[in-house]
């Protein structure tokens, strides 16, 4: 990716996490505290890297590396005395050409939120969790002969600058390309809207590493979240004051 692209997406993701626009352009490290958040949010791209969360959490990540924050245990090493719960590391893939996989003859294909859903009645949970292709701002599945749909893929508006994309593919329809075929024309339509397509999956998943680089996504970046609850040991309540209540919730 280059440098100009690169810059767009350091900017999407410094507004994301509440940063200044620049937080991100010059590489290195950043970190912000936001005391009223239960979740703690890393992300690198590139050379650069930035952590948002409480106080007490930028203080403890001041101590370790880049590369050890990119780690579920150490994340959660660092909050094991809030019982912190970790999400990720998820690998931030975006794509800034068109792709060369147009099947001929160009296949079936609807926007109808309806053979989304279909389509997701066919997929286990966590994939449709991941994916979540029927809710997207803009979204295309493809359909057999028969319109029975087979694979899909959608995107959101992500800060105005990313188009954040998920697929999903019927589970007896794997291994086809279908998958391939519903994310290219998915990342082509954001080029075409003047988005930069934005791809997640997790770190240890070699299918979706593969369904990426086949369709031209770059490994630019990583991302992981840490949800807190309460702490082990709370301080005491001050006089004249309600206790707090810990949410665990995700952002």
């Amino acid at each position: 990716m280059d440098q100009h692209h690169l810059d767009i997406v350091r900017l999407a993701w410094a507004r994301r996490l509440g940063l200044t626009d620049d937080a991100l352009a010059a590489g290195g490290y950043a970190a912000a505290v936001d005391d009223s958040s239960a979740v703690v949010r890393f992300v690198r791209i590139g050379d650069a890297a930035a952590l948002v969360g409480p106080s007490w959490m930028v203080e403890r990540a001041a101590e370790r590396t880049l590369a050890e924050l990119l780690e579920p245990a150490t994340l959660l090493g660092l909050t094991h005395d809030h019982s912190g719960r970790c999400a990720g590391p998820i690998t931030l893939g975006f794509a800034i050409d068109y792709t060369t996989l147009a099947p001929e003859p160009p296949p079936l294909v609807s926007h109808d939120p309806a053979d989304a859903s279909a389509l997701e009645t066919l997929c286990p949970p966590d994939d449709i969790a991941d994916a979540h292709v029927s809710t997207r701002d803009r979204r295309f599945v493809v359909l057999s002969d028969e319109h029975d749909p087979l694979a899909g893929a959608g995107y959101d508006e992500f800060e105005g600058f990313l188009a954040d994309t998920g697929v999903l593919t019927a589970p007896a329809q794997r291994r086809l390309g279908l998958g391939a075929t519903a994310l290219s024309l998915t990342a082509d339509d954001a080029l075409d809207q003047g988005l930069i397509p934005q791809l997640q999956w997790h770190r240890d998943n070699r299918a979706a590493r593969a369904l990426a680089e086949r369709t031209g996504f770059d490994d630019v970046g990583s991302y992981v979240e840490v949800a807190l609850g309460r702490p082990d040991n709370p301080p005491p309540d001050r006089p004249g004051t309600q206790p707090s209540e810990g949410t665990g919730s995700d952002d």
